[in-house]
């Protein structure tokens, strides 16, 4: 009877246990296989295809998400039927009772000029050994948004994994600033976003300082967003909201900056994060890496 109730005990122990906030250096996963991968601005794990990554190009390129393994390989490609890719700089997950959803952010305005910017939502696919390497993704819903003041640049979108709202943070400014777009988003008005707070983390003027991508890990516990040049981790306490965890000074993690690094994402095991790159003006190959959790 003893050795049971401790066994109980034991185990209810290790489910408390905080995972390590620390994580190793970069493994570098290999060059990504799809050459038509060039671009990417956006990553994130896959809900329901175990060990794949969701990613797209920026700018320029056709209305595609890519999915790839966690090595890099794989070469499908999904078409997000209706959209056109003006420019695409994040991709984000968000689950429902109904499956889980894919989230790809037009929010890119390098000139802060567009009256609105979009977000696209649609329901994740299933991916097997018989999907074609062509796909269509069809009933893609738009939420469309504007600025409460001004038109913005901007990389990185969070979504609350619990509430369903959606942050965005801004990438240029010297304080860079953070939006919301309050759950239940509309599919079919354009919505005026919150907002929200400066944020003092990458403060200052100047590229390495933009901020370019951001995640929330499947369990809604941590945060993590990048610039060029560092990546920011949050751990959120009990019932904290987001932007009073973006308030707090965050933890600087491992990261070797990357020609024109973009994408990062929590692996979905949160077994640690992924980076990848754009080619930009480098003649480097994008790769992809993962810093694991120690």
């Amino acid at each position: 009877m003893k050795k049971y109730l401790l066994a109980i005990l034991c185990v209810s122990c290790s489910e408390m246990i905080t995972p390590s906030d620390s994580f190793n250096d970069a493994q570098d996963l290999g060059i990504i296989e799809n050459k038509e991968i060039d671009e990417a601005s956006g990553i994130v794990a896959s809900y329901r295809n175990k060990g794949l990554l969701w990613t797209h190009n920026d700018s320029g390129d056709k209305d595609r998400i890519f999915a790839i393994d966690g090595n890099g390989k794989g070469t499908r490609e999904f078409y997000l039927e209706g959209t056109i890719n003006r420019d695409w700089e994040a991709i984000s997950m968000a689950t429902f009772p109904e499956g889980s959803f894919i989230y790809v952010g037009e929010i890119g305005d390098n000139n802060a000029e567009f009256p609105t910017c979009a977000i696209y939502r649609v329901a994740e696919p299933n991916i097997s050994a018989s999907t074609p390497q062509t796909n269509t993704l069809q009933n893609v819903q738009k939420i469309t948004y504007k600025y409460p003041d001004g038109a913005r640049d901007a990389e990185a979108f969070l979504i609350d994994q619990t509430s369903k709202d959606i942050f965005i943070i801004s990438k240029r400014e010297s304080s860079k600033r953070l939006y919301r777009l309050p759950y239940p988003q509309s599919f079919t008005q354009t919505i005026t976003a919150e907002f929200v707070q400066e944020l003092t983390f990458s403060a200052g003027a100047g590229t390495p300082l933009y901020i370019t991508d951001g995640n929330i890990s499947v369990d809604n516990k941590e945060i993590i967003i990048k610039n060029y040049l560092q990546v920011f981790h949050w751990r959120r306490n009990a019932n904290e909201s987001i932007p009073d965890a973006l308030k707090r000074t965050p933890k600087i993690v491992p990261y070797t900056p990357e020609p024109q690094g973009e994408g990062i994402c929590f692996a979905q095991d949160g077994s640690g994060y992924y980076t990848l790159s754009e080619k930009g003006n480098s003649t480097a190959t994008p790769k992809l890496y993962f810093y694991k959790r120690k």
